[in-house]
């Protein structure tokens, strides 16, 4: 039998169920689904979704004197003079969408390139606080989260909560994104340590993220919620992309922070499919 033959196509059926299963990107995976001809996980998903701002030196941060900086792109070979075209990189580990690792600031917690794949690629649930936002910039999750298992059911096991607050819609000006006060407060939405501490001690999460610079509103410059969450062991991603156009419950999530050995955070770039 040839490879275009029955026995071709079983194969490929086979293979496509032994990838998603592998994968572990959604549980009760079973290979009759490929044959009842129902939409699989990854490449096999109806829709995907690219949740990554693209990178470049205009892209807002947190400014930190003498310690962060936009990103910096520097030509270091052209085709016409060189016969290959590339660039030499400056940046901090924490610009543009990103993920962070526990030890950024937990002593021996675990680094980028330590952070187990099977918590990179898990189910996601996105929970809006966005029209509050609008009137209240330092709104912070509360009884959303409610609302959401009302709506929704219980949390996914090993879940990832992206947090949807239409920061978003600020990025193009660096100064609204920040948007910091004349005292050097900045004003922006992010979890609150309620939230978090629900979520950690009463579900099982593997992570969390937001559309803005940090999960933590951006007043709080004692950052509760990252030390609460990275004392756990779980990761979180920031400035995160296209929150809106993702389904409150049924996606699922993965998580590809540039892998460098004993990084506190590394740019990502993060894809939704359902």
């Amino acid at each position: 039998m040839t490879a275009r033959g029955p026995v071709g196509l079983s194969r490929r059926l086979l293979l496509a169920d032994v990838l998603a299963v592998g994968a572990g990107l959604l549980p009760g995976c079973r290979s009759s689904r490929a044959v009842r001809g129902e939409a699989l996980p990854g490449p096999f998903a109806r829709r995907s979704l690219d949740l990554t701002h693209t990178l470049s030196p205009e892209f807002p941060f947190i400014p930190v004197q003498n310690k962060t900086f936009p990103f910096r792109s520097t030509v270091i070979a052209t085709v016409s003079a060189d016969g290959v075209y590339a660039n030499r990189w400056e940046l901090t580990e924490h610009v543009g969408t990103h993920l962070d690792a526990p030890c950024h600031f937990i002593e021996g917690g675990l680094a980028v390139d330590q952070i187990p794949v099977d918590s990179l690629i898990v189910p996601l649930a996105v929970i809006s606080i966005a029209q509050r936002v609008t009137t209240d910039p330092d709104s912070v999750v509360a009884d959303e989260l409610v609302s959401w298992e009302r709506a929704h059911g219980r949390l996914p096991e090993r879940v990832a909560v992206f947090l949807h607050t239409g920061w978003e819609a600020r990025v193009a000006d660096a100064r609204a994104f920040v948007n910091m006060d004349a005292q050097g407060t900045m004003h922006f939405p992010g979890f609150s340590e309620g939230a978090v501490d629900f979520l950690l001690n009463e579900r099982s999460i593997s992570g969390i993220g937001i559309d803005t610079l940090s999960i933590d509103p951006g007043r709080d410059t004692r950052y509760p919620v990252h030390k609460r969450l990275f004392s756990a062991g779980k990761w979180a991603v920031e400035c995160l992309a296209r929150l809106r156009e993702v389904p409150a419950s049924g996606a699922t999530v993965c998580v590809l922070p540039t892998k460098v050995k004993g990084a506190s955070g590394a740019p990502a770039r993060v894809i939704a499919f359902w």
